[in-house]
């Protein structure tokens, strides 16, 4: 009966540094492209509320020019 000790795989040690690995392969996200896409979208939803704007004008003036 020869038996060897064998490594325990299942030791604080290992899973902290199992842990350690996963957070440092995580990158953080690129701010200056998130800042450009918030501004690309208030830029878009700023264009939408002027031509719907532009447009009930000129709605209301044609329609009160023609009835007029």
């Amino acid at each position: 009966m020869n038996s060897q000790y064998k490594e325990n795989n299942f030791s604080t040690e290992s899973i902290s540094a199992l842990h350690t690995e996963a957070k440092t392969e995580t990158t953080r996200p690129n701010i200056n492209h998130l800042i450009k896409r918030i501004l690309v979208e208030r830029r878009r939803v700023r264009k939408n509320t002027i031509y719907l704007g532009v447009a009930s004008l000129l709605s209301i003036l044609i329609f009160f020019f023609f009835l007029d």
